[in-house]
């Protein structure tokens, strides 16, 4: 670990020729202590009212005072920086950037093709883009934390002291914001700056108590909140918990040291997941953030300003270049700012493209997660990874296929237990037809279907394995599209495989040779689809057939719940009671308002189960499910004269292998 001296700034800063950019303040949230005791039902209930700005700060109670692994007192932990010209971030630095980025795709593209005997003759150039270079600036030197504050604090004290003064004065953060736009538009001397990373904090890069820490334990509150970044991205309600944390670095929070001018560039996070910041200590940090809506016009006005852009998109991605808040506005982008200060939040939404810039030495950390509204944007960030050829890293349908797995087991289960229990109301929330997790294993399941039928609809198909993707996670080499659902393998290559797109291109052998490996039948997933939907048969068929669970009573019990309901013409329909009930329950969703308490990640106080009449119940069966005729031929589809909602009939395979037909509402993506 080394000392470093600090070097003698000769720039100075230029106020006369500062760009602070005309922004909006971005929204700021102080809630309660009983607000802030649950982490994601917090954020879901304020999502209505940030959803247009893509970024807000959530500043604590005055009671959060946890303590901190890192105290700026005490300065013995060890620092990694890298060096950042901040004069070249916009001009040079993204020539440079651009140059090596073709310098890599050039000599990735020649690997490939000199192997290609492994992959099959049919390789496209443009599937092999630079998306997986991850930029890396230069490294500086390995600090203790305390040379790196001194160094920080003689940087700012030099660069902004007056001709006229032999000291200088704090810099207001707005003298510091435009000092650094003016740098980034109109460089006119050389500004480099340092930014660090933990070089010895290895468990979790956190500044957050552990629940190891001997300090930690008289105040378990701490260890155990979900406002803790450790906790976060593992909480009931985020889905990331299906993912193992050893598997990806993104699971686990990062952290960061900062001084005046160092800064992060415009970026999305990975997989278009949540982002939680936190500062532990030190100067105020300055973030900016574009809306999610306004992604595709975001990167299409950098294109306009960078066109050499258009051969590299990825690059827009991949924390590739800096660019002025002031020229997005100019193209109609909106752009919201926000200060985070010690002890304060700042929380990314999903697809929002987000920067910031330190004002003076200081310690954050931030972390990634995702409650079930994120299934929607974690569904387009695969096809656009898979489409732009940039590796994921994580998968997408192990998280939606264990949470849909759990959610069954909770349908399955705890009716038995007690029906009105916070997990239940919770589980079904998210499931039934309105359910934004039944939703997505819907939209999920009509591209699987789609792909298998057109794709590979003559191979042979085998059950993978059930360790297949339990310790290396598997991608295909072709566009990198995550294989945890299906995938195609070839006798030739027992250990490689590609992605459904890519069967042609995995060797050269012929097509009879191939096979189709896959985690479920299409039976099966129609069946799991139905579970989720909630109807009682498929609920359980699948806690018996693929849970283990001791089931055999809950049609039984159901029925005494009321949860099979007959027609006027004396019918039986397998509706369970959730659609009883479902007159009386708020919706629950992503844009629920505030006041309806009925959250995603939350709870929900104030459910009402009112005993609805006869009339009312059969009056909303028949919305749901409007008669059909006995008829009605395999595969057709049914207009509803209600809506343009298309009902469509599919064939499942009982495990006697009697056939039966099976109603499936969704959208017609035909």
């Amino acid at each position: 670990m080394l000392g470093f001296k600090a070097r003698i700034v000769i720039a100075r800063c230029r106020p006369e020729l500062a760009r602070i950019p005309s922004l909006e303040e971005a929204p700021v949230f102080h809630p309660s202590e009983e607000e802030f005791e649950d982490t994601l039902k917090y954020v879901a209930s304020i999502l209505p009212h940030i959803k247009h700005y893509g970024i807000c700060r959530i500043v604590p109670p005055s009671s959060w005072k946890p303590p901190s692994r890192i105290e700026e007192p005490s300065t013995v932990y060890g620092v990694n920086t890298h060096i950042q010209r901040t004069s070249d971030l916009q001009n040079l630095f993204f020539k440079k950037r651009l140059e090596a980025a073709c310098t890599r795709t050039n000599n990735k593209q020649q690997k490939i093709l000199s192997r290609k005997s492994d992959f099959g003759h049919g390789i496209e150039r443009k599937e092999f883009g630079c998306c997986n270079e991850h930029f890396e600036f230069e490294n500086g030197p390995k600090l203790m934390l305390k040379y790196f504050k001194h160094y920080a604090d003689h940087f700012k004290k030099q660069y902004f002291v007056k001709e006229d003064q032999i000291t200088a004065s704090e810099p207001s953060i707005q003298d510091i914001e435009g000092e650094y736009w003016r740098i980034i538009e109109n460089p006119t001397e050389e500004i480099e700056v340092l930014q660090g990373t933990s070089a010895e904090i290895k468990a979790t890069e956190s500044g957050f108590p552990h629940e190891w820490d001997v300090t930690s334990r008289r105040r378990p509150q701490y260890v155990e909140s979900g406002w803790n970044l450790n906790n976060t991205p593992k909480l009931q309600d985020s889905l990331l918990r299906f993912g193992s944390c050893e598997s990806s670095s993104i699971l686990l929070p990062r952290l960061s040291i900062g001084m005046c001018f160092s800064s992060n560039l415009w970026r999305i996070e990975e997989h278009h997941l949540y982002l939680l910041s936190y500062m532990q200590f030190g100067a105020p940090k300055i973030f900016y953030g574009v809306p999610g809506s306004y992604r595709c016009k975001f990167e299409e006005a950098v294109k306009k300003h960078l066109p050499q852009l258009s051969a590299h998109p990825c690059l827009l991605q991949n924390i590739a270049f800096q660019f002025s808040p002031s020229i997005l506005t100019s193209e109609g982008i909106p752009v919201y700012r926000c200060v985070q200060n010690p002890k304060e939040f700042v929380l990314i939404l999903p697809g929002a493209y987000h920067a910031h810039v330190d004002s003076g030495f200081n310690c954050s950390e931030a972390v990634n997660f995702a409650p079930f509204d994120w299934l929607p944007h974690g569904q387009n960030a695969v096809e656009l990874y898979s489409e732009q050829g940039r590796k994921t890293s994580i998968s997408y349908d192990k998280l939606l296929f264990e949470a849909a797995t759990e959610g069954i087991r909770a349908l399955a289960e705890l009716p038995l237990l007690h029906k009105k229990s916070f997990d239940y109301l919770k589980w079904r929330a998210v499931c039934r037809s309105t359910g934004i997790l039944t939703k997505a294993l819907k939209s999920r399941f009509a591209t699987e279907v789609r792909r298998r039928k057109y794709m590979c609809a003559s191979l042979e198909s085998q059950k993978m394995e059930d360790d297949f993707c339990a310790t290396v996670k598997r991608e295909c080499p072709i566009c990198y599209y995550d294989l945890y659902l299906s995938a195609i393998g070839c006798k030739c290559s027992p250990y490689k495989y590609t992605c459904l797109l890519h069967a042609k291109q995995l060797c050269s052998c012929a097509w009879s040779e191939k096979y189709l490996l896959i985690r479920y039948k299409i039976d099966e997933l129609s069946i799991m689809v139905e579970a989720l939907d909630g109807k009682v048969s498929a609920v359980h068929k699948w806690a018996k057939e693929k849970l283990g669970l001791p089931v055999s009573d809950i049609s039984k019990d159901s029925s005494k719940d009321g949860m099979k309901v007959k027609s006027e013409s004396g019918q039986s329909l397998d509706i369970e009671q959730d659609r009883k009930e479902e007159v009386s329950i708020p919706s629950v969703g992503p844009s629920a308002r505030t006041n309806n308490l009925n959250r995603v990640s939350g709870s929900w106080d104030g459910l009402s189960h009112r005993p609805q009449s006869k009339g009312i119940i059969n009056d909303k069966i028949e919305v749901l499910f409007p008669k059909i005729s006995q008829h009605a031929t395999v595969g057709k589809n049914i207009m509803t004269s209600s809506s343009n909602t298309v009902l469509k009939k599919h064939l499942a395979l009982e495990s006697s292998s009697t056939k039966r037909s099976v109603i499936i509402l969704s959208d017609d993506e035909n």
